[in-house]
């Protein structure tokens, strides 16, 4: 993380990232840029889903290829710039926020995996401290940065101007699609919890433009659900090894 990382006032770069979403297009392109989206978030996640469980291959060796396409896209693509995305901190308003929003939901995601999970609610940490403390490193780091430069960073900016009239429909459909793409854990709670977190996780994006308040926020939730249980919704079955 750059030394902007946390800053007061108007983030660095925040016009730069705001570009894509004030470009007016052509009805062609909107056509084009639609298409587009179809095939990256929806028949992706199916392709996925079928290589998985048909192939039995693991999901971390498919993810990986889909990974390095986004950060292949972005590079040569002459409107984005990593640096501008990425120098942009969290403001201390937003890292207030976060926490805020944390405060409510943390406790209300813990309250309801006591009531789901029984004993098994904090029986990762308790009982596998060493895997734990591991999982809460490499979630992060590995797991949450990708996912929100594909669905959050990647996303509205190459399709952000298709919603320049209407934001909310944007941050809408973002959460429909990364609902969509945990579909590989087969269960409707996991699209459910995916749904809300992907509303935040965009509402974030749209309103701070800033890469490092989301892996913050996502890394704050994502590890809260496997420390209390909730993780067994995020399981495929098929090892990674």
């Amino acid at each position: 993380m750059s030394s902007d990382a946390v800053t007061t006032g108007e983030p660095a770069g925040t016009r730069a990232a705001l570009r894509p979403e004030r470009e007016r297009i052509s009805p062609l392109r909107r056509v084009w840029l639609t298409l587009e989206m179809l095939v990256f978030f929806v028949a992706t996640p199916i392709g996925v889903y079928s290589l998985l469980y048909d192939f039995r291959i693991p999901l971390f060796t498919l993810l990986l290829p889909v990974f390095v396409f986004f950060i292949f896209f972005l590079t040569f693509d002459r409107s984005f710039s990593w640096r501008e995305h990425l120098r942009v901190g969290i403001s201390l308003p937003v890292l207030a926020s976060i926490l805020a929003v944390f405060a409510v939901a943390g406790p209300a995601i813990a309250l309801f995996a006591y009531h789901d999970v029984g004993d098994r609610f904090l029986r990762f940490p308790r009982f596998a401290y060493d895997t734990w403390i591991m999982v809460m490193i490499l979630y992060p780091v590995i797991s949450v940065t990708t996912q929100e430069i594909m669905y959050r960073v990647f996303f509205f900016h190459r399709y952000g101007a298709l919603f320049a009239g209407d934001p909310q429909a944007g941050i809408m459909l973002n959460a429909v699609l990364f609902s969509f793409s945990h579909i590989v854990f087969q269960n409707l709670t996991t699209l459910v919890i995916s749904f809300l977190g992907g509303l935040l996780f965009a509402w974030r994006y749209q309103s701070s433009r800033s890469y490092w308040a989301l892996v913050l926020e996502h890394a704050l939730y994502g590890n809260l659900i496997f420390t209390v249980g909730l993780g067994r919704y995020f399981y495929t079955g098929v090892s990674n090894f």
